[in-house]
């Protein structure tokens, strides 16, 4: 109560000394919260990560969107907000009274973004659409996805993010650093993991890579979302036998990601002899990294594969997106024989 007695003692002391030559504290009080212009526009204003209140304070006097930066001080440490005030970009107008300024800052209410993230891109691609939406610089946010304090923080035991980049809608702040909005989708992939897969942390770091590897690859393979539960226990049974993998679809990364190219219309043979440890006809077991960020279906199938004894799967309708998965070589050379001259 001391502390308070002498905050009000020094807030209409202020007061007094503006407002003598006016008419008094009590012009003074109301002269300071009132807007600093009824008819002031809109425009953006900036907290920025750890800035403090003093610094705020004098920027939006500086800025004419309040009278005093000593009064939003003095209101703010009445109020018990002086370390609430949130980073990020506000739409500010002095037309707005101090306290609506206060509240506004700190509730954290800024500007916000809605992006939407689709299901089976890359890193760098995802990058591109947060630029393109004026969110964040496709470098910082690239930077931010290969910082290893951060990798670490998540436990992805990987050069990238890549493959823990959740695709969803998002809604940010103006203004985030591509840290932060990298960690919220790096938050959604572990949300939606423990929905359909509570016991993840019983499992190393090595082995949560591993699936997120094979459900990269589920993503770019199947069409019919039923489907790829059989796709990721095809993959699976493969890496039992050790057999190699031979997805079309990692020979597609090595062309429009590590090569630079056009996305293929189709595979040629000489595609599937390019050296590359992402080219899994020529190479057992998985590719180093995800070749993409997989989305809740993929994912879901990587973790809880079905058992069966398929060991291999061909596109049969290209409109329907449908499979015939096969257990013997034999019988998928049958298929393949029989659906593509149908084709």
């Amino acid at each position: 109560m001391k502390v308070l007695a002498a905050l009000l003692i020094f807030f209409l002391t202020v007061l007094i000394m503006a407002g003598a030559a006016c008419g008094g504290a009590w012009y003074a009080y109301n002269y300071y919260s009132q807007p600093a212009d009824p008819d002031g526009e809109p425009v953006v204003f900036t907290v920025e990560s750890g800035e403090n209140l003093s610094g705020i304070a004098a920027r939006l006097e500086a800025q004419h969107l309040i009278k005093s930066g000593l009064f939003l001080r003095i209101l703010a440490k009445l109020d018990k907000t002086e370390n609430s005030f949130k980073s990020g970009q506000y739409s500010l107008s002095a037309a707005m009274t101090p306290r609506q300024i206060q509240n506004l800052l700190v509730s954290g209410t800024g500007i916000n973004i809605k992006v939407t993230i689709p299901e089976g891109i890359t890193l760098n691609r995802i990058a591109a659409i947060l630029e393109e939406a004026e969110l964040a610089k496709a470098s910082e946010f690239i930077e931010a996805a290969h910082n290893q304090e951060l990798l670490s923080k998540y436990f992805i035991p990987a050069p990238s993010a890549q493959g823990y980049i959740f695709p969803d809608s998002y809604l940010f702040q103006k203004g985030l650093s591509a840290q932060v909005v990298l960690s919220e989708m790096l938050d959604t992939f572990y949300d939606k993991l423990n929905s359909f897969y509570p016991g993840w942390k019983n499992l190393a770091p090595e082995e949560i890579y591993s699936k997120v590897i094979l459900a990269s690859i589920v993503e770019r393979e199947y069409r019919v979302p039923k489907e790829a539960p059989l796709i990721a226990s095809v993959f699976y049974n493969r890496l039992e036998h050790d057999i190699a993998l031979s997805s079309c679809a990692t020979v597609e990364y090595i062309i429009t990601e590590v090569q630079g190219k056009k996305h293929p219309e189709y595979i040629t043979y000489d595609d599937l002899k390019i050296k590359s440890p992402y080219n899994t006809y020529l190479n057992r077991g998985l590719p180093p990294t995800p070749i993409c960020n997989p989305g809740a279906v993929s994912l879901e199938a990587a973790f809880n594969p079905p058992e069966t004894d398929y060991l291999y799967f061909l596109l049969k309708d290209p409109e329907a997106g449908e499979h015939y998965f096969s257990k013997r070589f034999s019988e998928h050379n049958n298929a393949r024989f029989l659906y593509l001259k149908k084709r």
